[in-house]
Parts: structure tokens; C-alpha cells; sequence
């Protein structure tokens, strides 16, 4: 029980994070913000579930602030995308081992999201919809997946030091 109460204690100040840097924006361009690069690290240390159970808070309770819409859902699913995507490549590739790697990737989740979102909102439209809404946005996708580039080493060392306490802790 003592375990589960850090686990969610965690999920918890995570959650808050994410939210207060999505919300307040850092640096003043659309979709740059350091949430994909933190849902990476935190997927890579504490695994898809944890990760997945992140990126919904995230989205759920920033979302209250930013307004909820059907693109909630399309965010939801493409922040499960990414995170399935981070999971898959830790577990078939040596990723958490090579920096290079994960930044390449970190950088493909910029462009992932964004295709994500634009199938899901475009799915009552079909193909001609979403060739639309990527058209749109991939100006947009790509200041997200630079931003993830400038986030990720910025947070990849104290984010990490503070997972691995936190997993001492639990052993």
C-alpha cells in the first residue's frame, strides 16, 4: 500500500508539471513545450502504463484550463501513440542507452503527435480531411518536434536523477 501511495504521489507531481508548463508557456511559440520530452523520460524509466496514465492526466486537466473540445480525445490518443512508440523502441532497441537515439526520436514525436491529432480530427472527413488538417499543421508539428529537440536535454539529466531516486526509494 506504502508503494502505491508514491506511485500515485508521483503520477500526482508529474501531472502538475506537465500541466503548468503546457499552460504557461515558456517560450512564446505554438506547440513548443517540454510535455512530450517529459512523457519520454518518464516512459523510459517507469514504462508504458506510468507514462500513458501521464499523458491522460496531462491532457485531461490542462484541457480544463484550455478548453475541452473533440480534440481531446485526438490528444489523448496521440500522446498514447508517442508513448507506445517510446515503450516499443525501449524494448526492441538499445534506446536508453544512446542519447543520439532518443533525441532523434523525441524529435519524430513532434511530427508523430501531429499526425496523430489530425487523423483523429479528421476522421468523419476522411483522407481529403486529414490531408487538410496535416497540411495545416505541419508548420506547427515541426516547432513541436524542435522544441522537443531543445527540451529533451535540458530535462533529460535532473528528470532522470529524480526517477532513479525515486525508485531507490521504492526498493
Amino acid at each position: 500500500m506504502h508503494n502505491s501511495t508514491k506511485k500515485i504521489a508521483l503520477l500526482a507531481i508529474l501531472t502538475a508539471m506537465c500541466v503548468t508548463l503546457r499552460i504557461f508557456k515558456i517560450i512564446p511559440v505554438p506547440n513548443v513545450q517540454p510535455v512530450t520530452a517529459i512523457l519520454m523520460i518518464v516512459t523510459l524509466n517507469l514504462g508504458f502504463t506510468f507514462g500513458f496514465a501521464l499523458a491522460i492526466l496531462t491532457m485531461v486537466v490542462s484541457n480544463i484550463y484550455l478548453g475541452f473540445g473533440i480534440w481531446t480525445v485526438s490528444q489523448i490518443l496521440a500522446y498514447g501513440g508517442c508513448v507506445l512508440t517510446v515503450a516499443l523502441f525501449a524494448k526492441f532497441t538499445p534506446l536508453k542507452k544512446h542519447f543520439i537515439l532518443q533525441l532523434i526520436l523525441v524529435t519524430f514525436l513532434g511530427w508523430e503527435y501531429g499526425c496523430f491529432v489530425d487523423f483523429g480530427m479528421s476522421i468523419f472527413g476522411g483522407f481529403q480531411a486529414f490531408l487538410a488538417y496535416w497540411a495545416g499543421s505541419l508548420t506547427f508539428d515541426t516547432y513541436h518536434a524542435i522544441g522537443n529537440l531543445v527540451f529533451y536535454p535540458i530535462l533529460y539529466k535532473p528528470l532522470n536523477i529524480a526517477l532513479d531516486h525515486y525508485q531507490k526509494r521504492l526498493s
